[in-house]
C-alpha cells in the first residue's frame, strides 16, 4: 500500500500547489499595489543629472561579437543541463536494471536514462529564456539524438557479447519512446504545475512547503494504524483521542520542518547559493527521482527495498546541483565574458500580458549580459518575486523591501547585487516603491543604467503616467542609450514631443505579435556597447 499512498501524496501536493500558487501571487499583488499606493511622508529629492560622456556609436561588429558570445553559451548551457542530467539518470537507470533483474549492457543503461536525461531541455529553457515555441522542437530533437544514439550504442556492443548487430534492433528506437511516455507524464504534470510561467516565482516554493508538510497525513495513518495495533493504543483512540491522533502528532513537527525548510532556502537564495533558475531545475529533478522511487517502491515492497531506494533516490538527487554549477562554471568561463551592462526596465503600467511578454523577450534574455532593475508593481509580480520576497510577504513583512526613506534608496542603490549567480546569470532588482518615493527612485536608476528600454505601447494622453520618465531620460541619458517599444497602441503624436530632434532623438522600435523583440534586443545591445 505505500507505493499507492505516495502517488496520492505527490498528486494531492501538485493539485494543491497549482490551486495555492495562484492564490499566494494574487495576495503578493495585492500587497505591492497597497505599499504602492501608500505615501511615508514629502516627496524624495531627485538627484542631480550628471551629464553624460559623449561616447562613439557601437559598432556592427562589436554587437555581432556579443551575439556570437551569447549564442556559443547557449550551446555550452545546453551541454551543461544535459551532463548533469545525465549521469544521475545513470544511476537510477542501473538501480531499476538491476532491482528487475534486467541486462545492465551499455545500451539497456542508456536507453533506461533516456527519460531523465531529457530534463535538461527545460532547464536549459530556463536558465537562457529560451520561448516554449522554441524549446519544444529542441525536446523532440533532443529525444530523437538520445533514442538514435541508444539504437546505436546497441549495435556497437553486439559484437562484445559474441553476436552480429541485426535490423530488429531498430525497435529500440520505439522501445525508447515507450520508456519517455510510462516513465514521464507523471512528472510532466507535475513539472507543468511548479514551471507555469505566471506562478513560477512562487511554485517552487509552495510545492517545497507542501510536500513536506503533506507528509504529515501520511505518516499520521501509519500512526494512528500502529496505535490501534496494540490494545493500549486503540483504548486510547476509542475513548477520546480519535482517529485523527496521529495526524495531530506528526502535524506540528513537520509543520515547523517545513516553516523552516522554506525560511532555509530563502536565505540561501539571498546568499547566492542558487538561483531562482536552478531552484526550478532542482524541483523537475526532484521529480523525476520521485517519480521513478514511487514507482520502484510499489513494485518491491519491503523494508530492505525501501531504504535502498530511497539511498540511491538521495544519491540520485544530491548529484545533479553540483554537476549542474560545474558545468555552468566551465560554460561561463571557457572565453572572455562580454562586460557587465545594467537594462533599466520602464513600461506604462496596467497590461500585465504585455508586460510580461517584454519581460520575457528581452529582460530574461538580457540577464546574460547583466543586471536588470526595474520598479515593481503587480502587473510584473509574476516574473520577479524571488524566494526572499516570498519569505518576507509570508512573514508579513513585504513593507521592508519598499523604498521608504532617503537612507532606504541610498542603502539599495549601494548593495546593488551586480554580480552573477552561480548558474552564471545576473540578477533582477526590482524596487517597491511609495508614491512619495518612486521618482527619486526612478531616477537614481536612471543615473546607474547603461541602457534603458521603455514599453510606450499603450500610451496615450488618458495614460500620461510615463511623462515624468520620458522627461528625465532626455535629461539624465544620451539619446543612443535609450530604446522605445512601440506598436500600434501608441499615440505616436503625443509621443513625437517628447522624443527629441537630431542626435538627441530617442529610438523607437515596433514590436508586435509577429515579432520585434530581437531588434529591440539588437537595439539594446548597441545602446550599452
Amino acid at each position: 500500500m505505500l507505493g499507492g499512498e505516495l502517488v496520492s501524496h505527490l498528486l494531492s501536493v501538485v493539485l494543491l500547489t497549482v490551486l495555492i500558487a495562484p492564490l499566494v501571487l494574487w495576495r503578493y499583488r495585492r500587497a505591492v499595489l497597497a505599499g504602492m499606493q501608500g505615501k511615508t511622508g514629502a516627496d524624495l529629492p531627485m538627484a542631480p543629472v550628471v551629464p553624460r560622456t559623449p561616447a562613439a556609436p557601437a559598432t556592427t561588429d562589436a554587437v555581432e561579437a556579443r551575439l556570437a558570445w551569447e549564442r556559443r553559451t547557449r550551446r555550452r548551457v545546453f551541454a551543461a543541463s544535459l551532463l548533469a542530467a545525465a549521469v544521475p539518470s545513470l544511476v537510477l537507470a542501473a538501480q531499476r536494471l538491476l532491482m528487475g533483474d534486467q541486462p545492465t549492457t551499455p545500451a539497456h543503461l542508456w536507453i533506461m536514462a533516456g527519460a531523465g536525461c531529457s530534463v535538461a531541455v527545460p532547464v536549459f529553457a530556463v536558465l537562457t529564456a529560451t520561448p516554449l515555441r522554441r524549446a519544444l522542437p529542441l525536446w523532440i530533437g533532443t529525444l530523437v539524438a538520445l533514442s538514435a544514439s541508444g539504437v546505436l550504442l546497441s549495435m556497437l556492443q553486439r559484437p562484445f557479447y559474441g553476436k552480429v548487430p541485426s535490423l530488429d534492433q531498430l525497435m529500440n528506437f520505439v522501445l525508447f519512446f515507450q520508456l519517455v511516455g510510462v516513465s514521464l507524464w507523471v512528472p510532466m504534470l507535475m513539472g507543468l504545475a511548479t514551471g507555469a510561467r505566471r506562478v513560477r516565482g512562487v511554485a517552487p516554493l509552495t510545492f517545497a512547503g507542501l510536500l513536506v508538510f503533506g507528509l504529515a497525513p501520511l505518516l499520521g495513518r501509519q500512526v494512528t494504524r500502529w496505535l490501534g495495533s496494540t490494545e493500549t493504543g486503540s483504548a486510547w483512540l476509542l475513548t477520546g483521542a480519535g482517529l485523527e491522533t496521529g495526524f495531530v502528532l506528526v502535524a506540528l513537527p513537520f509543520g515547523l520542518l517545513a516553516w523552516q525548510r522554506l525560511k532555509a532556502l530563502a536565505r540561501a537564495y539571498e546568499r547566492k547559493r542558487f538561483s531562482d533558475a536552478q531552484l526550478l531545475a532542482r524541483t523537475w529533478w526532484l521529480l523525476i527521482v520521485a517519480g521513478q522511487a514511487v514507482e520502484l517502491v510499489s513494485v518491491y515492497p519491503g523494508i530492505g527495498p525501501l531504504c535502498s531506494i530511497l539511498a540511491v533516490s538521495a544519491l540520485a538527487y544530491l548529484m545533479f546541483p553540483p554537476l549542474l554549477v560545474w558545468g555552468l562554471r566551465r560554460a561561463f568561463a571557457s572565453e572572455t565574458r562580454p562586460a557587465p551592462r545594467t537594462l533599466l526596465l520602464l513600461r506604462v503600467f496596467g497590461d500585465t500580458a504585455r508586460t510580461e511578454a517584454l519581460f520575457d523577450r528581452v529582460a530574461l534574455r538580457w540577464q546574460l549580459f547583466g543586471p536588470v532593475t526595474m520598479i515593481a508593481a503587480p502587473d510584473v509580480a509574476a516574473r520577479t518575486v524571488d524566494p526572499g520576497d516570498f519569505l518576507r510577504f509570508a512573514l508579513g513583512n513585504i513593507g521592508a523591501t519598499f523604498v521608504n526613506s532617503q537612507a532606504d534608496l541610498d542603502q539599495r542603490m549601494a548593495t546593488l547585487d551586480k554580480a552573477p549567480d552561480p548558474d552564471g546569470r545576473y540578477r533582477l532588482s526590482e524596487f517597491c516603491c511609495r508614491d512619495s518615493t518612486w521618482q527619486a527612485t526612478v531616477a537614481a536608476l536612471m543615473q546607474d543604467a547603461d541602457a534603458v528600454v521603455m514599453d510606450l505601447r499603450g500610451f496615450t494622453a488618458k495614460r500620461m503616467g510615463c511623462e515624468f520618465e520620458l522627461r528625465q531620460l532626455a535629461q539624465r541619458m544620451r539619446a543612443d542609450q535609450v530604446v522605445l517599444v512601440v506598436d500600434g497602441t501608441t499615440d505616436r503624436a503625443l509621443l513625437e514631443g517628447y522624443l527629441g530632434a537630431g542626435d538627441a532623438r530617442m529610438r523607437t522600435i515596433e514590436i508586435t505579435r509577429a515579432g520585434g523583440a530581437d531588434a529591440a534586443f539588437d537595439a539594446l545591445l548597441r545602446a550599452a556597447a
